[in-house]
C-alpha cells in the first residue's frame, strides 16, 4: 500500500479510538486512564515510526541532492582551474618559441649581417586578402629605415621595403607577384633575377643566360647586381629546373628559406 493511503488508516482508527475513548469516559467516568494511554500508545507507535522513517527518507533525498549539487560545483571549479592553466602553457609556449625566433635573428645578425647596421623591427600589419604579398613594421625613418632596405627573418630575405613613414613601414614579400630581386646561384655564381607569383612555397628564377650551372638543392643567395641589396644573403634553395632549347636550364622553381606565413619580427638591413 502507497505511504500516504497507510497514514490515512492511522488517522482513521485514530479517529474512532478516540470516538470509543470519549463515549467510554462518558458511561465509565473511573476507566483506567493508564489503560486508555496504553491503547493509545499501541496506535499511535506505528504510526510515529512510520513518520519517523518518513523523515529520515527525506532527510536522507536532501543529503544526497546537496552532495551531488556541490560534487558539481567542485567539477566547475576543476574544470576552471584546468582551463586557467592550459591558456598559461599555450602562453608560455608562444613566449617560448618567439624567444627562439629572437635567438635565431641575433645568430643571423653576429654572422652574416655583422658587416651591417641592422634595426629589429615587430610585424604590425599584414593584409587579409593578400597575406603573403606585404607586411607593415612598427619602424620608420625616425628609426633609420629607407626606401629598398632589405627586410629578413632568421631563415632568410624576406622582402625589401616600398614605403616609409615616420614609425612605420611597408614591406614587399618575395612571393608578392611585383617583387624581382637579383639573384645567383651560391655555388657557380650563375645569375638571374627571383621573381614572385604569389605562392608562398615557391618563387621562379629566371637566369640570365641559357645553360645556368645549376641544379637541386643549390642556394640562391642577392646577387648585389641590382646595387640595392648586399650580395650573399640567403633567399632559398632549389626544387626543381626548367630546361629550354637544346637541354639548356634557363629557369628554376625555388623554396624559400624563411617562413612567411609566420612574421612576428623582423630585421631590417639599413642602407
Amino acid at each position: 500500500m502507497p505511504r500516504r493511503g497507510v497514514l490515512r488508516l492511522y488517522l482513521a482508527v485514530v479517529l474512532v479510538l478516540a470516538l470509543v475513548f470519549l463515549e467510554s469516559v462518558t458511561v465509565h467516568p473511573r476507566l483506567s486512564v493508564s489503560r486508555v494511554s496504553g491503547v493509545v500508545n499501541t496506535v499511535l507507535l506505528p504510526l510515529e515510526l512510520g513518520t519517523h522513517s518518513a523523515v529520515q527518507w527525506v532527510a536522507g533525498v536532501v543529503y544526497s541532492v546537496g552532495g551531488a549539487f556541490s560534487a558539481e560545483q567542485e567539477n566547475i571549479q576543476l574544470r576552471t582551474q584546468v582551463a586557467r592553466l592550459q591558456s598559461q602553457v599555450a602562453s608560455l609556449q608562444a613566449v617560448q618559441g618567439q624567444n627562439q625566433r629572437l635567438k635565431k635573428l641575433l645568430k643571423l645578425r653576429q654572422g652574416t649581417l655583422k658587416k651591417f647596421h641592422t634595426l629589429a623591427a615587430p610585424v604590425v600589419g599584414r593584409s587579409p586578402v593578400n597575406w603573403l604579398d606585404q607586411i607593415v613594421i612598427a619602424a620608420g625613418s625616425n628609426q633609420g629605415i629607407k626606401y629598398g632596405d632589405p627586410v629578413l627573418s632568421y631563415g632568410g630575405m624576406v622582402g625589401r621595403v616600398i614605403a616609409v613613414g615616420g614609425q612605420s613601414s611597408t614591406v614587399m614579400l618575395l612571393p608578392d607577384p611585383e617583387s624581382a630581386i637579383g639573384a645567383m646561384v651560391a655555388r657557380s655564381g650563375d645569375a638571374g633575377v627571383l621573381e614572385g607569383n604569389g605562392e608562398a612555397s615557391t618563387l621562379k628564377m629566371q637566369f640570365f643566360a641559357a645553360g645556368a650551372n645549376v641544379r637541386r638543392g643549390d642556394l640562391i643567395v642577392t646577387s648585389g647586381l641590382d646595387g640595392t641589396l648586399p650580395p650573399g644573403v640567403p633567399l632559398g634553395r632549389v626544387t626543381t629546373t626548367g630546361q629550354g632549347d637544346f637541354g639548356l636550364v634557363h629557369q628554376a622553381d625555388v623554396t624559400p628559406l624563411a617562413n612567411l606565413d609566420r612574421l612576428d619580427t623582423v630585421l631590417v638591413v639599413l642602407q
